[in-house]
């Protein structure tokens, strides 16, 4: 049985790796943490907007498509509750909407259900508001 301490350090590591490959834009090897069938969900996303992606094709599409439109600058160190096979975690982002150059600064709760290490369900908690205001010149 996995220790506690092993668990935080899975997830950790799966965070690092998760925020790390959106800074640096090693979508590849950020896509690489997905089972191919996993579910991607944006619960607060306004009408419009992406609101649910399934299966590895869907979320590659979506992400690549996400970075004409965004520079992702840097995430903060994420606060992480970890169980079995669920983490949750909170954060910031720090990004500039390309076709605009505003700022965009976003606060995440976000939910990673895994299985074997991998993401089956990434649930993204985030307030529309502040993507509507920077997207929009």
């Amino acid at each position: 049985m996995a220790s506690g301490n092993f668990l935080e350090a899975q997830a950790t590591e799966i965070l690092k790796v998760f925020q790390s490959s959106l800074v640096t834009q090693d979508l590849e090897r950020w896509l690489t943490l997905f089972r191919e069938d996993a579910v991607v969900e944006f619960p607060y996303a306004p009408e419009g907007y992406t609101q649910r992606l399934v299966g590895i094709e869907e979320i590659r599409n979506y992400i690549f498509e996400l970075f004409k439109q965004m520079n992702i600058l840097s995430f903060s160190s994420p606060d992480l509750f970890v169980s079995k096979d669920k983490l949750v975690a909170e954060y910031t982002c720090d990004a500039v909407m390309t076709g605009t150059e505003k700022t965009y600064r976003q606060r995440y709760i976000s939910m990673f259900h895994l299985k074997d290490g991998k993401i089956t369900l990434f649930k993204d908690y985030w307030n529309p508001t502040v993507l509507l205001e920077v997207a929009q010149d």
